[in-house]
């Protein structure tokens, strides 16, 4: 085969894989159908990134440096950091403190400190003050911190796992001009102090009003035993279960696969207890959406 035959087929050959390139970055640039009909801008779209068991996380600015955290609709300090990142932020120590679990249980010791900025999707804060906590003590993997819904107050945020989109946007939604979805929009209920931006809506559970908590920063969802019948309970490799759950919000119904059966105390005063919290192993399954603005959730077949 002479040379300038080779050459031509390496020419052409470039030429096709340039043309499929481009395709593929035209398709990564098309308009997300959801963010058309929840009316996102192009540009209030943003990438997110999975780690493991589907936890998403966002890119923030750290003293204007990137770093990647999981978006954690349980944050209710706003924002936080772990020993993930110690000599790779600067900080100024301002204390001690103690973590609690939910039921107000010792988790562990934290350490409080200043950082001179945040940048959350082009809005800027100064002074912040976070915590840094060993990661250990919330996880079995590494993770450099939590960014909360404190932050995206008068906003509403969609989260899209199957794309790994996030949509962020200042402006209002008339939820009865949405066509096209499966879903329901139900007000979010109101909890007050260190749990005022967490995620809580009044739903079903086999058909009894309850309490349903959201968590995204969760890779496990949990139900309390007292909404179950003893059959239902069973055996799993580390923890109890329960399977086929039936549940509704709103007029939106589904059936979660698998929960861990766990006693739930967060301590909110609502009417009904809180039985449940749904963590993104069920919530990845859904277009999820929190109206900071008209202080609602949108949860919608995807």
């Amino acid at each position: 085969m002479g040379k300038n035959v080779i050459l031509r087929k390496i020419v052409v050959g470039i030429s096709v894989l340039g043309a499929v390139a481009g395709f593929l970055g035209s398709l990564e640039k098309l308009p997300i159908s959801w963010a058309e009909k929840l009316e996102y801008r192009q540009d209030e779209v943003f990438p997110i990134k999975l780690r493991i068991n589907s936890i998403p996380l966002v890119e923030v600015k750290v003293n204007d440096s990137p770093l990647w955290v999981i978006f954690d609709t349980g944050c209710s300090t706003g924002f936080s950091l772990t020993s993930a990142v110690e000599g790779k932020i600067e900080h100024k120590v301002t204390g001690k403190s103690v973590e609690r679990n939910p039921d107000g249980s010792y988790r562990g010791e934290t350490t409080l400190a200043m950082i001179d900025s945040i940048e959350v999707f082009g809005q800027k804060y100064a002074s912040v003050e976070t915590s840094i906590s060993d990661w250990r003590i919330f996880s079995t993997a590494k993770f450099n911190g939590l960014l909360g819904l404190k932050y995206f107050k008068a906003k509403r945020v969609t989260l899209d796992y199957k794309k790994k989109k996030i949509g962020i946007t200042d402006r209002p939604l008339v939820y009865a001009t949405i066509r096209d979805f499966s879903g329901a929009a139900v007000p979010l209920l109101e909890a007050s102090g260190s749990q005022a931006d967490l995620v809580y809506v009044l739903g079903r559970v086999k058909g009894r009003p309850t309490v349903i908590y959201l968590d995204t920063g969760s890779s496990a969802s949990f139900i309390d035993p007292s909404m179950l019948e003893a059959g239902e309970v069973k055996d799993g490799k580390r923890h109890l279960i329960a399977e086929n759950i039936e549940m509704s919000i709103g007029d939106f119904s589904f059936t979660v696969k698998r929960l861990r059966v766990q006693e739930q105390k967060r301590g909110a005063n609502f009417e009904y207890p809180q039985t449940v919290k749904l963590g993104s192993d069920v919530i990845r399954g859904f277009l999820f959406t929190v109206d900071k603005i008209s202080g609602r959730l949108f949860l919608a077949n995807n």
